[in-house]
């Protein structure tokens, strides 16, 4: 059985993967949902953790902890079983899924299947987590803990808005402020992975009328962040000295920006 080691690779799609494994178990219990709400995840700032929507009647949830970089399962508010990823393979942790599954009284089968395209190749059953990076990792909740406290605070002046919700596709955390609903007009808010355009995590804010992105050309410059015209939004880059106030601030401007002047 091969180790792969973390540290080899981005320790942010290796959680990627691991939430995958949260996004399968809301798949396979709960109702679907078009818009797929039933498999986004609620990140919780007091534990560093992400977890499901309530899975049962007695609101049992699966979580992963950042802290100890584990899956857990939260009995209803009685308690945590947890189950350290650490040395585990993928097919480990499905059948650890899929017994607490049983124990809690849900009858249906556990099944490991997304509908849409990953970024990497597909987990076979002796993949093993074996973490070395833990820094990173630390930072990576950081980060998330951070997005998610400045869009609290932000979203405060927005309203309607939809909750904030990790997106297990993309894995980003985000949500929808929308204005104008006889226009369909919507800013969405949020903080995405690194890609091929920005090499660690950043903050986006970015209009839509109905399925049209808004033009953010004309628009003055922020005091945080700057507009990139090609996304067609306001990014804010993060850094380790990057704080809630700051993320707070380029949300906040650019939303109010984006609302007095932006053009389909």
């Amino acid at each position: 059985m091969g180790i792969y080691t973390i540290s080899h690779q981005k320790v942010e799609t290796e959680v990627h993967k691991i939430i995958q494994y949260l996004a399968a178990t809301a798949n396979s219990f709960l109702p679907k949902k078009k818009d797929d709400s039933h498999i986004n995840l609620k990140s919780l700032t007091g534990c560093g953790c992400i977890t499901t929507r309530p899975l049962n009647q007695n609101n049992d949830v699966l979580a992963f902890s950042y802290s100890s970089f584990s899956i857990e399962w939260w009995v209803g508010d009685t308690a945590k079983i947890k189950f350290p990823l650490q040395g585990k393979s993928h097919s480990e942790v499905l059948n650890w899924i899929g017994l607490r599954a049983i124990e809690s009284g849900i009858s249906l089968p556990l099944k490991y299947e997304m509908h849409y395209q990953l970024p990497y190749k597909t987990i076979t059953d002796n993949y093993v987590y074996h973490l070395e990076n833990i820094p990173r990792l630390k930072q990576i909740m950081h980060y998330r803990l951070m997005a998610h406290l400045a869009l609290e605070d932000a979203l405060q002046e927005f309203k309607p808005h939809s909750e904030i919700r990790v997106w297990p596709h993309h894995f980003d955390i985000a949500s929808l402020y929308t204005f104008n609903k006889r226009k369909r007009h919507s800013i969405g808010l949020g903080m995405a992975l690194p890609d091929d355009n920005y090499s660690n995590f950043y903050l986006y804010v970015k209009g839509y009328a109905g399925e049209l992105a808004v033009n953010v050309n004309n628009i003055s410059e922020l005091k945080n962040g700057y507009w990139n015209t090609t996304f067609n939004g306001a990014v804010l880059e993060l850094s380790d000295k990057s704080t809630i106030k700051e993320g707070y601030q380029f949300f906040k401007e650019a939303t109010h920006k984006l609302k007095a002047g932006g053009r389909v």
